[in-house]
């Protein structure tokens, strides 16, 4: 599944990618020092109290694009295994990349051909287009199928830098991919990284976990309203003797509903539909009716 937002964020187009003189860049370390331009506390903030994955996408879209980005990709898969990514049909990506290209990228596997990708897995931080299979510590070179660079050339994704974040648990996976423009050389961007790394990283993280932690629904996988509340009960310790009272249903009933909630989820007993519920943020989350905006991504199919 695909869940995206938009499909491309405004101001996406047309503009020029900054280049930072050489002897203005500065090496970016850990720990470094840089100093952020006006308006990043007011991007973080508005980012980290919004409710609506839409609005932070846009905005995230709109600042990488002031540094010439053209296409911005991010992906988590909730349910991985460290480095061993969960069913496709879970995976949520929004992207500025036209649907069908996004579409190819996932059904045929082409994102996992690259370095940085699994690199990103691995690490956290921002990692240049320019990395090496070597110098990104994997054991062996990435193979690239004849159809996957043709797939990358094609659509000019040859340029930029993917980002990784810190997991929060032992679940769960993402990254983040900043695309020049085809035109653009990678030490163009390598020169923005070295200067802007880790402003660049900063924004990126704080907007992955905003989005990470917003209730999403991949198709098939939404609860009803009555499955989560039963869920909910049993996450409390109640039996379904319980719940059925506590609801005012008869106990089939209830057990109706549990089983529901298996099928949706995908899952063959209660204890994992709890856990993947949880991992789809579907569980003890407040109704958008409730706040007055909207809280879940709306799903396109693959």
């Amino acid at each position: 599944m695909i869940s995206n937002g938009i499909s491309r964020a405004p101001n996406m187009e047309h503009q020029s990618f900054r280049h930072v003189p050489s002897d203005k860049a500065v090496p970016s370390r850990p720990g470094s020092s840089q100093s952020f331009p006006p308006g990043t506390a007011r991007l973080l903030a508005r980012i980290l109290s919004c409710g609506d994955a839409e609005l932070i996408w846009r905005d995230i879209c709109d600042f990488f694009s002031g540094f010439g980005f053209e296409h911005v990709l991010y992906g988590y898969s909730p349910d991985s295994r460290g480095a061993i990514l969960g069913a496709p049909e879970d995976y949520l990506v929004h992207s500025t990349l036209p649907q069908p290209v996004v579409h190819e990228m996932v059904t045929e596997g082409y994102f996992r051909m690259s370095v940085t990708f699994n690199w990103a897995l691995r690490n956290v931080g921002v990692a240049s287009w320019a990395l090496t299979a070597r110098e990104a510590g994997l054991d062996e070179d990435i193979p690239v199928s004849a159809a996957g660079a043709d797939f990358f050339i094609r659509h000019g994704l040859l340029t930029g830098c993917t980002i990784g974040f810190m997991p929060e648990r032992t679940r769960g996976r993402a990254a983040m991919a900043l695309i020049a423009p085809p035109d653009v050389p990678q030490h163009h961007v390598d020169a923005i990284l070295a200067e802007m790394q880790d402003l660049i990283f900063a924004v990126a993280a704080v907007a992955h976990r905003c989005l990470s932690a917003l209730p999403y629904h991949a198709p098939g996988r939404r609860l009803t309203r009555r499955q989560r509340e039963v869920l909910e009960w049993v996450a409390e310790g109640k039996t379904s003797a319980d719940i059925a009272v506590i609801m005012g249903i008869t106990t089939p009933t209830v057990e109706k509903h549990l089983r529901l909630a298996r099928e949706t989820l995908g899952v063959e007993t209660t204890p994992h539909a709890l856990v993947k519920a949880t991992f789809l943020n579907q569980m003890f989350v407040t109704s958008p009716l409730d706040t007055g905006v909207r809280r879940t991504l709306v799903p396109w199919g693959m």
